[in-house]
């Protein structure tokens, strides 16, 4: 019988703390090279020392921050993906939801090529899985996988920059629209 070591709460807070401190840094000035192990721990109010308790380094607490976000992305995607009766508006308007929600440290993430690759490939998957429910098979299509999800990609790209007026309503019916 396996049994999980239950995390500590304030290892917990610790890390809470720690990329709340590197988002609201990032928010502020997207310059990565400028972030500092000291900057982030004042930020945090915590020290150093507590920094390297948690992460090996900033990339690593950046890593971390991605990850969350992609765990968090798809937690919110897969109940919406595994109810048949909701249209792909509604879906769709969930997935634009959370980008809005995240915008600001969204578009400072997608200024790094490896974030849009793991967002792409995110997108691809997702579409995978719906057009999968929707009984569409979707083996030979990888490239028309690519395109559609490297389009869906740039449009949310351009709201998040240009365009954060416009609902996630709006955009949804575009995106629909436009691959009608």
């Amino acid at each position: 019988m396996t049994t999980q070591k239950k995390q500590d709460p304030r290892s917990i807070r610790s890390k809470r703390a720690f990329k709340e401190a590197v988002v609201e840094i990032l928010i502020e000035n997207p310059d990565i090279s400028k972030l500092t192990v000291q900057k982030i721990a004042k930020r945090a109010e915590l020290n150093r020392a507590t920094f390297y308790l948690h992460f090996l380094d900033i990339n690593d607490l950046l890593k971390q921050v991605v990850y969350d976000i992609f765990d968090d992305l798809l937690s919110k995607m897969s109940p919406t993906l595994q109810i048949d009766n909701l249209n792909n508006q509604e879906q769709l308007i969930t997935f634009l939801d959370y980008f809005y929600k995240h915008r600001k440290i969204l578009a400072v993430l997608f200024e790094h090529p490896g974030f849009n690759k793991k967002m792409h490939m995110t997108l691809k998957d997702l579409i995978v899985i719906q057009r999968k429910s929707e009984g569409v098979d979707s083996t030979n299509t990888t490239l028309s996988m690519d395109i559609l999800a490297s389009s869906i990609l740039g449009i949310i790209m351009w709201w998040l920059r240009n365009g954060v007026h416009f609902s996630s309503e709006y955009i949804a019916s575009q995106i629909i629209e436009l691959y009608r």
